[in-house]
């Protein structure tokens, strides 16, 4: 793809080019499993990763940690891909001092304005937890179910840092959203 058409948003850390102690990773095409299905094993894909970090890395909090972090973004990496060809990827490395979660999905690329939009504004927020309860608020006002208050969850009570990249192109979108994780 051509670089031109790659957007950095955040602290991104490219996960090809980056030297981890260790990683894990899962793959799979959005036809193979119906979207129903994928969507119900986000939390035992998630429950699977926080127990195996648990136990590799010897430190008790981060099972429920990677637990959330996971299945928040599993959750919104299946509910945006609209590809049936387009693999979703989540993928967890360490290094000496923080987790790193990549999960990337295809989106449409008529909506990603609207999300470089909401990005910014988790990066320019003064207080996580006033944006968290004005999403909360307009969700309930709109009646709709998308309240876009998991990545705010993630950073304001798990205190992950966020960052993204974009990988357009004329009806798709390729999306990394990538968590770091501090270790305690």
């Amino acid at each position: 793809m051509n670089k031109s058409n790659v957007t950095i948003q955040g602290d991104f850390l490219d996960p090809i080019t980056t030297d981890f102690e260790g990683s894990l990773s899962f793959n799979i095409k959005a036809a193979y499993i119906q979207k129903k299905k994928l969507w119900k094993s986000k939390d035992l894909t998630a429950e699977f990763l926080g127990n195996f970090w648990k136990t590799v890395l010897d430190i008790d909090d981060i099972k429920a940690t990677l637990h959330f972090v996971c299945a928040e973004l599993l959750e919104n990496a299946v509910y945006h891909s609209i590809k049936s060809d387009y693999m979703i990827m989540i993928q967890l490395c360490f290094n000496s001092d923080e987790l790193l979660v990549y999960v990337k999905n295809s989106a449409e690329t008529e909506g990603i304005d609207e999300f470089r939009t909401f990005i910014r504004s988790l990066q320019e927020a003064k207080s996580l937890q006033k944006l968290f309860i004005q999403s909360m608020k307009r969700a309930k006002k709109s009646g709709s179910k998308k309240s876009q208050v998991g990545l705010l969850t993630i950073m304001k009570d798990w205190e992950a840092k966020l960052a993204w990249r974009m990988e357009q192109a004329e009806d798709v979108t390729n999306v990394t959203t990538l968590a770091r994780i501090p270790m305690k």
